[in-house]
């Protein structure tokens, strides 16, 4: 029975741009929301009390995450069935469309209840969207690039995660810093909303311009694309979905602190003003998409297990000084604060990545995948902003989310040490007595 052949040169380079720049704008929509929560606290809720205001944005920003296991099932299913491309093509198009028409909704002021109440739609819409996203867009990569340099390729997902936060970070902070705070919250807003519209039929282009993964294509050469993948999942693969809800768990809250609740923290209990708080942010992403390339090769030379583990031990052990050196003070302090949290998220996504797809077997990947990872994005990863600044006015202690960040990597990383196996098909053939049952590799090239 012969293995398909991982697409090489230009099949193989459209596919990683395709699904990069695809996943770019997926996130720059999804993530802008929580870089613009100080003007849509004022724009989409009562004035009188800000701290209220700003908890009921992040409340919404949690409340767009239930949607996403919603979505989980049903692009699960549909990647399962139909295929990498047409999913991940359906899923961006969905994405821009719901961030473009936030940029028009009414504000508190002109229609009340109601404004709130359509952000809140369309938030949910997004968090449909991104159920399907991440496990597709690295299951598109790992299923299409050779098994010696996954890691590697795989880094460009990481890289254009990250550049989509920086992204939509810097402009947030040039247009504050271009036209003011007052002309922001008027209307200033609204532009970074409305350019995911044109930024998404860009997306949808390449993606329906790249190739069918040869794994998706070998099912259903072989007529073994199953029926009910989303049952099959659940029924055979709970032991690797829960390893990988444990430790999505960690990439859940430290993603959404670094990217969505750093600036209000900076601004709001460091005494930074907003586009310094900004601009520091942005500079932290640059860390990351620095590193990123260099950690996937090294899940590639060293295997997923081992990088994993050093990056959950690492959360654990430098989340409270980064925060007590940002909240010293300035751009400088509130950078190599954020800089120590960046270099642990560096070394965790790309490994992540890897394991997303190559804990499961591909007839149930797309499912299985987007299952575990969206549950503790659920939990853990739209929750992250609220609890961090719930935690503050509650405990009154400006580290509180720190020592909430160190509980969850402990967690983790017990994962990591005692549940993961090590899922890199190379390790896996130089060892194969370490291999467990119930991980399945992925064909070979």
């Amino acid at each position: 029975m012969t293995e398909p052949t991982a697409p090489a040169g230009r099949p193989l380079r459209r596919a990683v741009l395709a699904t990069a720049i695809g996943n770019f704008i997926e996130w720059f929509d999804f993530s802008i929301y929580g870089f613009l929560a100080p003007v849509i606290a004022t724009r989409f809720f009562p004035h009188e009390n800000g701290t209220a205001a700003l908890l009921s944005t992040f409340a919404v920003f949690g409340l767009a995450f239930v949607a996403r296991p919603v979505g989980a099932v049903v692009f699960g299913r549909m990647g399962d069935r139909l295929g990498r491309k047409r999913t991940l093509a359906l899923i961006v198009l969905l994405m821009s469309g719901s961030t473009a028409l936030i940029g028009v909704l009414p504000t508190y002021d002109s229609v009340g209840l109601l404004a709130p109440l359509l952000l809140l739609a369309l938030r949910l819409l997004q968090g449909f969207s991104a159920g399907g996203e991440f496990a597709g867009a690295s299951i598109m990569i790992v299923e299409s690039a050779p098994q010696a340099r996954r890691g590697l390729y795989t880094s460009a997902l990481s890289t254009a995660t990250f550049l989509a936060s920086a992204t939509g970070v810097a402009l947030t902070a040039l247009l504050t810093q271009g036209i003011g705070v007052d002309a922001m919250q008027a209307w200033g807003w609204r532009v970074v909303f409305l350019i995911a519209l044109p930024a998404g039929l860009v997306g949808l282009y390449l993606r329906f311009r790249v190739e069918e993964t040869p794994d998706f294509k070998q099912l259903e050469q072989r007529a073994e694309v199953r029926r009910a993948p989303i049952r099959e999942a659940l029924d055979t693969q709970r032991k690797p979905i829960t390893t990988l809800f444990l430790l999505i768990m960690i990439n859940a809250v430290a993603f959404y602190v670094l990217g969505t609740y750093w600036p209000t923290f900076l601004t709001t209990h460091a005494g930074i003003d907003r586009v310094t708080a900004l601009w520091s942010s942005a500079a932290a992403y640059g860390v990351l998409i620095a590193c990123a390339p260099l950690h996937g090769h090294l899940a590639d030379r060293f295997g997923r297990k081992p990088m994993l583990v050093y990056a959950t031990v690492g959360f654990g052990v430098l989340a409270i000084p980064a925060f007590l050196i940002s909240a010293q003070g300035g751009f400088w302090f509130a950078f190599l604060g954020q800089s120590l949290f960046a270099l642990m998220a560096g070394a965790f996504s790309p490994a992540s990545s890897l394991i997303v797809s190559e804990l499961f077997p591909p007839h149930v990947r797309y499912s299985a995948s987007a299952i575990g990872y969206n549950l503790s994005y659920l939990l853990f990863g739209g929750t992250a902003p609220y609890m961090s600044e719930f935690l503050i006015n509650s405990t009154h202690s400006t580290y509180a989310p720190a020592i909430y960040i160190t509980a969850i990597a402990v967690v983790s990383a017990l994962a990591a040490v005692f549940l993961l196996p090590e899922t890199s098909p190379l390790k896996r053939r130089r060892a194969p007595s370490a291999e467990p049952a119930t991980v399945l590799p992925t064909t070979a090239r």
